[in-house]
């Protein structure tokens, strides 16, 4: 299976995915907020979908742009898929609620989906490129954002919508 990158699914990633990346500059709440959403949507997919139709992730091989990933997809992935995506799955979760917090952990959960995003990034079409590079750029501006400006925990934006004053 070869990606189409005209198709709807590929064409909405990239645009959710510049609408994050302006969202981190404007209003990063809001791009927190999305890239927990994405985070933890992605997390809760690939879980379901390794453990239902393992077989789908093989077809990341005939669309990564790096020979090390094909290598590694045709390889060790093939006979490990489950466990393989489960374990990404883990991690994809623990980095969406990571960037739900606050402090300490809302760092780690930014550096954790900035690597993330890079790393699979070669996976080209099959990551459709190059939305991961679109939000590992808003991953990195929201971390610098919170390491110099004030930052919020995400209850806080809803706060004043749902308060009664």
């Amino acid at each position: 299976m070869h990606a189409n990158i005209f198709s709807l699914t590929y064409l909405v990633a990239n645009a959710i995915s510049l609408a994050v990346l302006i969202a981190a500059i404007f209003w990063p709440q809001v791009a927190r907020l999305l890239l927990v959403m994405i985070f933890i949507g992605a997390a809760l997919f690939n879980a379901v979908m390794a453990i239902r139709e393992p077989e789908l992730f093989m077809t990341y091989g005939a669309m990564t742009a790096s020979a090390a990933y094909e290598q590694f997809i045709y390889g060790a992935f093939r006979n490990n898929i489950t466990a393989i995506v489960v374990s990404i799955s883990i991690c994809q979760l623990a980095t969406g609620f990571f960037i739900a917090a606050r402090d300490a952990l809302l760092k780690l959960g930014l550096i954790a989906a900035t690597i993330f995003l890079v790393a699979i990034a070669p996976l080209g079409a099959g990551s459709a490129f190059p939305s991961t590079l679109l939000l590992a750029a808003a991953a990195v501006i929201l971390f610098f954002k919170t390491n110099f400006l004030s930052s919020h925990p995400l209850p806080n934006i809803f706060h004043h919508s749902f308060s009664h004053h």
